[in-house]
């Protein structure tokens, strides 16, 4: 499960661009009825499949691997978007490692507004390799809430190729009437959900709006809408393994650990999302295989974390010297609250 640190206020710069990005949420205009048509999912895959089919990047008869570096991921995710869109889906959830770039240790500390004006430059680029870099005429970014949401607009020189990312959306915009009707406007055009993970009021997809608490209904309707994950790549702690989950459009979801000698090892695929406790069954199964004992798995999260702790401060030595006494306190209480759960797990595990 995923922890979400608290972030601080906004600054009043950050509040402005929150507030000149609700014009940008209102500048696409309806298409015409003929150029609607010609934007339907089979219709924009015939006319401009053919040439993407025999030029561009996303065209592959084996899985992608593992991205060795963030702008592979950046590529990759452009593939798999741009397969997914060419079969019809123009509604489409993306994850990606943001702590490939950004030091998410200091996130209780430097707040959402820090994450996101580290990594925007890089969901640009993403956003510019789809169509394989072709068709662009303009990038427009904007934030569009006091959350640190963010849109960014792909203009192109054929509308049919417009498009729009979502880049940390929380419920509270999605839930908006002018994102509702954006949305509604872009009709067949591409829209992505990007790391609405990460997000202030976060959300998942496959949560089915279980974790929209109000909104439920709503939630309901936009996790049925973005429902196609069609890239999906993060890294974690999980049952005291480091846990890969790993996905590109159109092929399975594959699912790694970390073992005790760090190489990362395949446990197994699905051609859908598994659920948590199908990934705990399937853990289960290789430490059953390969006799992992209980205190080995634990003192290596136990190393991984402290690791972890070591290089956040080596590449920005200092950083924590600015947290007040209250988030240090809280990130505290979070690492103890997170050994007692290990070690409950651990006496339950040997009884």
């Amino acid at each position: 499960m995923d922890t979400a640190p608290r972030a601080r206020r906004f600054g009043p710069a950050f509040l402005v661009l929150a507030v000149s990005g609700g014009a940008l949420l209102s500048f696409v205009g309806p298409l015409s009825r003929s150029r609607a048509l010609d934007l339907r999912p089979g219709a924009g895959a015939s006319e401009s499949g053919a040439t993407a089919r025999a030029a561009f990047s996303w065209d592959t008869d084996e899985p992608p691997k593992i991205p060795a570096t963030p702008d592979e991921m950046i590529q990759q995710a452009s593939d798999a978007v741009m397969r997914a869109y060419r079969d019809g889906k123009t509604r489409q959830a993306v994850r990606l490692r943001l702590d490939q770039l950004f030091d998410m240790e200091s996130l209780y500390v430097k707040g959402i507004e820090a994450l996101q004006l580290a990594t925007v430059p890089y969901m640009e680029q993403f956003v510019k390799k789809l169509w394989g870099g072709d068709y662009l005429k303009e990038i427009r970014t904007s934030v569009v809430d006091e959350q640190a949401g963010t849109l960014i607009y792909r203009e192109s020189e054929n509308e049919l190729q417009d498009m729009a990312v979502f880049f940390l959306p929380g419920r509270d915009l999605m839930a908006e009437p002018k994102t509702q009707n954006f949305i509604r406007k872009m009709t067949d055009r591409l829209v992505l959900l990007l790391n609405s993970e990460n997000a202030q009021s976060d959300f998942r997809v496959d949560y089915k709006g279980m974790d929209w608490m109000d909104y439920t209904s709503f939630g309901v309707q936009i996790s049925e809408m973005f429902s196609e994950q069609s890239y999906y790549y993060t890294y974690g702690p999980f049952e005291s393994w480091q846990l890969t989950i790993f996905r590109a459009y159109p092929y399975n979801w594959e699912i790694y650990i970390e073992d005790l000698e760090y190489n990362t090892v395949k446990i197994f695929d699905s051609p859908y999302k598994p659920t948590s406790n199908q990934v705990v069954a399937r853990i289960q199964q290789y430490e059953e295989k390969n006799e992992i004992a209980p205190y080995k798995k634990i003192s290596k999260i136990m190393k991984d974390t402290m690791r972890q702790e070591e290089a956040s401060e080596e590449a920005e030595p200092g950083w924590r010297s600015s947290a007040s006494p209250e988030e240090i306190m809280d990130r505290q209480k979070q690492l103890e609250e997170r050994a007692k759960a290990e070690a409950e797990k651990l006496a339950k595990e040997q009884a």
